[in-house]
């Protein structure tokens, strides 16, 4: 009862503050010391006791505009498993002499000791600065956080990048008592808002009126070069403006389930687009007013179009690997071989190829946009009909194709046109057969750029994913078995599973993983086929022994036959997910299973044949058993064919799952004859 009026006076505090003014830095109330627990999600390791944000105009020594964004958080940790949360970035915008400044720093822990509040500041030697070419990233970790701390945390940032108006998340991976964003611009600037997410706003307000900026300028007096200047002078220009707040209060935390594209997709938010930029006696200087000219600007972009125009240091490569070969098919896989055994991808992903196409070429390294650009310079070169597309990767969002921005974009891929067909190539993965995309690039459209208006096309796949297994084991009286597995991995399957052996140094390192992950598996031999030859799948061989999964009760011996690929509990769990079910690519795995029966021993049950769907098969689970004198076969088999479940659909594909575990659960029992 006590917690519940403590929330209840901390509520309305929140709720009093998004109305008037927000609370004083520091100010720390005992009331939110001592809260353990947040009621209305008990399992919450933290809480987000207040965020709030502002943006707006000022005027700048150089008679330019700035915006101003300031923040002010104060978040309750109740558990260690929220101390993640004490570790911050803030990301810092650059371009050439320009970047963005952060001031006013300040990060506070409060403790209770002694019945007292005892407060820890951050020092300046604890904040950390990483630069790239685009962005410094400011780090730091709040100090001295215990289980029961309060964490605050203030800034500004100053930024000259106006196309950078600065979005707003209203909710987090933890509750929240109150999110709030207030800003204000000028009737110089018109930008595009955008709103993400399914909770509803308690407090939009959106006012007219009018503020003053100084500006801050020289006058001179005759013209010749020994006129006189005088002092500096300001003077004050009135504007309309606009003043908007948004708010939510208790806020949900947003919980990722499996299977989601990208988070940020359906976090409650705002993103802001600039539009166009109109001042005084001046024309109007519009930004992406519309997709062709984008598709101009980005053909026009030294980084960008300018490069496809440079085709001399290539030539003699491309005119190499055509050589013999009549088919546009030939010729564009020869290329896109060529690019992908070359070319080395640093691991980012970007729009431009800030370092242009030769220097990557000769380094044998680039990001995204350098190796795909190269790509589709030298299909371009050999004479085939091939152009970039921009897109947004599946971790980066969807990008909005309502609103012409190359912002939201992140990565560069290549269309090319065989024999009236599209084919879309990504050369950056070294594991992906042509015309297969790496697994983060399905995502949504694509914005064709070409030497026409641009285009939009489809980034989908029609590759499955696609796995077997084959068991063949014998089990012993003690409950262990042994025997040999043998798999095969194709499609992303064998992407996957690719990936995976590269990630060790050797095979034994990825047996060893193997060994860890999976519970009573002792691998003694190991051999695998076609891990270097992408076209063909995957094929691997283990000879094993397993234990640990069986149970002897008495004269019997129970297991249940699914082994490894037992599903054991539901992959969804929420009561009502807001947000779509999204599995990327569809999916065909299929497990068989022979068991020998140990002498002495005989079927008592099994479980019985079954088939679990969707309605119009959109996901078929097929599981079959039988007997056949001294041996039990299994087989399971589960079809994936859609990939995208809206929310509405959520309710039946939970209930399906709860189907599959119980199904999943039912044992084998073997009774002692003799």
């Amino acid at each position: 009862m006590r917690t519940s009026i403590l929330l209840l006076l901390l509520t309305c505090c929140f709720i009093s503050f998004g109305q008037n003014k927000e609370p004083k830095f520091g100010k720390i109330d005992l009331t939110e010391m001592n809260m353990t627990r947040y009621e209305k999600d008990t399992t919450a390791d933290a809480l987000m006791l207040f965020d709030n944000g502002t943006s707006r105009f000022v005027i700048n020594q150089d008679r330019n505009f700035q915006i101003v964004f300031e923040r002010h958080c104060r978040m309750k940790v109740f558990k260690n498993t929220a101390f993640y949360l004490t570790n911050f970035k803030i990301n810092l915008s650059k371009s050439g002499q320009n970047e963005e400044n952060l001031n006013n720093l300040k990060a506070v822990t409060y403790n209770l000791v002694d019945g007292k509040i005892a407060k820890t500041k951050l020092e300046k030697e604890n904040i950390f600065r990483e630069e790239s070419k685009s962005h410094t990233t400011v780090k730091f970790a709040f100090p001295e956080v215990k289980e029961g701390s309060i964490i605050e945390l203030s800034y500004t940032i100053t930024s000259d990048f106006l196309y950078n108006f600065r979005g707003w998340n209203f909710q987090y991976n933890i509750p929240a008592l109150w999110s709030q964003y207030s800003y204000t611009i000028p009737e110089y600037f018109y930008y595009q808002k955008l709103s993400k997410g399914y909770l509803p706003f308690d407090i939009i307000k959106e006012e007219s009126g009018k503020t003053t900026y100084t500006l801050h300028y020289e006058a001179e007096i005759g013209s010749s070069p020994n006129s006189e200047r005088t002092p500096s002078q300001y003077y004050n220009i009135s504007a309309d403006v606009k003043n908007c707040t948004f708010a939510t209060k208790d806020v949900p935390a947003f919980i990722v389930e499996p299977n989601i594209d990208c988070e940020d997709n359906y976090i409650q938010s705002i993103e802001f687009e600039l539009g166009s930029i109109k001042f005084p006696h001046e024309v109007r200087k519009d930004y992406a007013q519309t997709w062709e000219s984008v598709n101009q600007q980005m053909n026009d972009d030294e980084d960008f179009g300018r490069l496809l125009k440079s085709k001399g240091f290539i030539a003699d490569t491309v005119s190499f690997l055509c050589q013999g070969k009549a088919s546009e098919s030939d010729k564009a896989a020869a290329i896109y071989n060529y690019v992908q055994k070359r070319m080395k991808w640093n691991g980012y992903y970007n729009l431009w190829a800030s370092n242009g196409l030769k220097k990557p070429f000769n380094d044998r390294t680039g990001n995204s946009s350098e190796i795909n650009l190269l790509l589709t310079l030298m299909l371009q070169t050999a004479g085939l009909n091939a152009n970039p597309v921009l897109f947004s990767t599946r971790d980066n969002g969807f990008a909005n194709s309502y609103f012409p921005s190359i912002t939201k974009y992140n990565s560069v891929l290549t269309k090319v046109m065989i024999d009236g067909k599209t084919i879309l190539l990504d050369a950056t993965s070294e594991y992906c057969p042509m015309g297969m995309l790496p697994a983060n690039d399905i995502n949504g459209k694509g914005r064709v750029v070409n030497n026409q208006n641009g285009d939009w096309v489809d980034i989908q796949t029609q590759d499955r994913y696609k796995e077997s297994r084959n068991y063949v084991l014998k089990l012993l009286p003690d409950g262990n078995l042994t025997g040999t597995i043998k798999g095969t991995y194709d499609g992303y399957a064998g992407l996957s599973y690719r990936k995976a052996l590269d990630k060790e140094k050797t095979n034994d390192d990825y047996i060893r993983k193997m060994e860890e992950n999976m519970k009573g598996l002792s691998i003694n031999g190991f051999s695998i086929t076609n891990k270097k030859d992408i076209d063909k799948p995957v094929f691997d061989s283990l000879a094993v022994e397993i234990s640990d999964h069986t149970e002897l009760l008495g004269d019997k011996i129970l297991f249940q036959p699914l082994l490894f690929e037992t599903i054991e509990k539901n992959i969804y769990t929420l009561e009502d997910r807001k947000y779509p079910v999204n599995y990327n690519f569809p999916t065909t795995e299929t497990y068989n299973f022979e068991y020998t029966i140990p002498d002495g021993f005989q079927v008592e049950s099994i479980p019985a044949p079954a088939v679990i769907k969707l309605p119009n098969n959109d996901i078929n689970i097929i599981y079959n058993t039988q007997v056949s004198g001294n041996k039990i076969y299994v087989t399971y088999r589960m079809i994936v064919n859609k990939t995208l479940y809206l929310p509405e659909e959520y309710k039946n594909l939970k209930e399906f799952y709860d189907q599959l575990v119980k199904k999943n659960s039912e044992n084998i029992i073997l009774k002692k004859t003799t």
